[in-house]
């Protein structure tokens, strides 16, 4: 057993650090986002420890787990994979950034690559961002920084068109047959719907009201499904199986630009409903983004 194999529900996110590892196409900056700050950073932890496996072999794409080096990062005291907190729960500081690029300056002590895993990258002030840009756009040869975050938009554009990003998957929700009808015929139809149609949706949508979230996975598992269908053409590594023909029809027909419009989207509809914006106001913004990008 490696790595990646002891992370469940996660299989498109380990089929897209696996191929960059075989590929030998990994990116020296990546923006690990999603709900559950243990998943993103169990995530780190296995490509970090894959990274710097010194026994895995060519075509492998996960640790061996009985090297020294495996054995180091189980027991998280792998010198060349540093997880760089910071002090204060609600914010990362300037100084924390301006100490983290000063450690970088550092070579590796043991391994080729140095990898930087930096939990709640979302707290970073605009200041410490915008520090930590010159080393992102500069990096040395060895560095491999995995920034994880909550949340995207929290992060300056700058800092986001410099990662890598990686986005991992709710967790399962609880199946309902009416409720996953419904969302899917949103989401076979709403391209081709006017705005009176659309109406009438949301006020469907309305007496999910309660359920409403798991409305919410349901869009960004498929439209997460396509992105990865578009960028990879791989039926194995999609979640929505019996949605095969619809999935490759969609990812043929949008751009990468509309399908991350959409999921940008479907998280900002998340931060709405939060904030006790209007469930009406959010879905009918939700529902025009998914229509415009085809």
């Amino acid at each position: 057993m490696g790595a990646f194999d002891k992370i469940t529900g996660q299989k498109r996110a380990v089929t897209i650090l696996q191929r960059a590892i075989l590929a030998d196409r990994v990116s020296h900056a990546w923006l690990f986002s999603g709900p559950s700050a243990a998943d993103l950073q169990e995530m780190a932890l296995a490509f970090a420890q894959t990274l710097q496996c010194t026994q895995r072999s060519t075509g492998e794409a996960d640790a061996c787990m009985t090297c020294k080096s495996c054995l180091q990062a189980m027991d998280q005291n792998h010198p060349d994979i540093r997880i760089w907190s910071h002090e204060k729960p609600t914010t990362f500081s300037v100084d924390e950034a301006r100490a983290l690029i000063a450690d970088v300056s550092i070579r590796p002590y043991e391994s080729e690559r140095k990898i930087y895993i930096i939990p709640d990258a979302h707290l970073m002030r605009a200041e410490a961002q915008n520090a930590l840009l010159k080393t992102l756009e500069e990096p040395p040869g060895y560095i491999v920084m995995i920034l994880l975050t909550n949340s995207t938009d929290a992060m300056l554009e700058t800092i986001r068109s410099r990662c890598q990003p990686l986005e991992l998957a709710a967790g399962d929700i609880a199946y309902d047959p009416q409720l996953q009808k419904a969302a899917e015929m949103i989401l076979l139809q709403v391209h081709a719907w006017e705005m009176p149609r659309i109406n009438i949706a949301i006020k469907e949508l309305a007496e999910y009201k309660t359920k409403i979230t798991a409305f919410l996975e349901i869009f960004a598992s498929w439209y997460r499904d396509i992105l990865y269908f578009k960028a990879s053409m791989d039926p194995d590594g999609i979640r929505n199986t019996e949605h095969l023909p619809q999935i490759r029809s969609q990812a043929g027909r949008m751009s990468y630009e509309g399908i991350q419009s959409v999921l940008d989207s479907i998280r900002k509809a998340h931060q709405r409903l939060a904030a006790n914006v209007s469930l009406e106001l959010t879905m009918e913004l939700l529902l025009l983004a998914m229509k415009d990008a085809g």
